[in-house]
This record gives C-alpha cells, structure tokens and sequence, in this order.
C-alpha cells in the first residue's frame, strides 16, 4: 500500500519539526557538552579575587534578556541551584532531554565554582533569542545563549566558553 501523499504546507510542517527537534536537541546537548568542558579546564581553587564591575553592560528589556539576567542570579547565587528554581522555566521538551536534577547539578559543580560572573557584552538576536558574554572571577569569559519561548519558559540554554 502506498504512503499517502503530503501536501505541501504538511510536509513543510513536518520538516520544521523535525529541525527544532534537532537544534533543541543540540542546545541540550551542548549544555552538557560546554558544562563539562568547564569542569574539565578549570580549577576553582586556583580563581583570583573577583575582579571589579568595571566593564559590567546592561541587559534590555526583552524576554530573552529577562530569562538570561534570571540564570545569572541563579549562578551567582550563595547557594546551590535548585530543582524547585528550575521547574517552571524550562519547556517540557528541554526538560525531558536535559531533566532538572542532572541541569542543576551540572550547573552547580560545572559552572558555579567559577563565580561570581559579570555581563560584559549582551546581544538580542531577537525579542525572544539572547547572548550574553559573561566574565568569571578568573577572568574566563563563556557565553550564555538562551531561547524564550512565546509563554517565557526556555527552550534552548547554551553555557560555552567564548571565543576571542
């Protein structure tokens, strides 16, 4: 029996599905990825002290912005981040493929050791897509990538070191 025929705006659909899956699928992926690289190549015992907020830039007023400025608090924060600080700010689809213990404990040991981080350079790419370039207290600058959905939950989230 043969397959039935897709219109056009069908198979259209379905290949745009297809390609967020894929790229939200490497977002996740590339959190672990970066989390891990950060693990790897530093040594929080070896960080000077926090460098002072010269050069610090302000963040707009945009949703990605506020999702961004919000996971900032988070890495900054005295204590270790959260399950409970988590839920509700990640799509369902970014939670199964990235759960929220295995985020925040990635979060907390891969990156967090490296505070306090400030914003030195920020980039809307669109109302709902950000970049910030953050600072450690090492002098290690990583960027930090988000994608806000329509109702403010992150679909993708990206932690990498920055390039030069």
């Amino acid at each position: 029996m043969p397959a039935p025929a897709l219109s056009s705006s069908t198979l259209a659909q379905h290949l745009n599905a297809r390609a967020q899956r894929r790229r939200f699928g490497v977002a996740v992926a590339a959190v672990a990825v970066a989390v891990g690289l950060l693990t790897g190549c530093t040594s929080p015992s070896s960080a000077p002290e926090p460098s002072d907020p010269a050069g610090v830039v302000a963040i707009p007023d945009t949703a990605a912005a506020g999702q961004i400025e919000w996971a900032l608090g988070l890495l900054n924060a005295d204590t270790d981040i959260t399950v409970d600080q988590l839920e509700g700010r990640f799509t369902k689809e970014f939670l199964a493929q990235m759960p929220a213990e295995d985020l925040a404990a990635q979060l907390n040991e891969g990156v967090r050791p490296l505070k306090p981080f400030k914003t030195t350079d920020y980039a809307d790419v669109s109302e709902v897509v950000g970049a910030a370039r953050i600072t450690a207290a090492n002098a290690e600058s990583f960027s930090l990538e988000v994608r806000v959905e329509p109702d403010g939950t992150i679909s993708e989230m990206l932690i990498r070191p920055a390039g030069k």
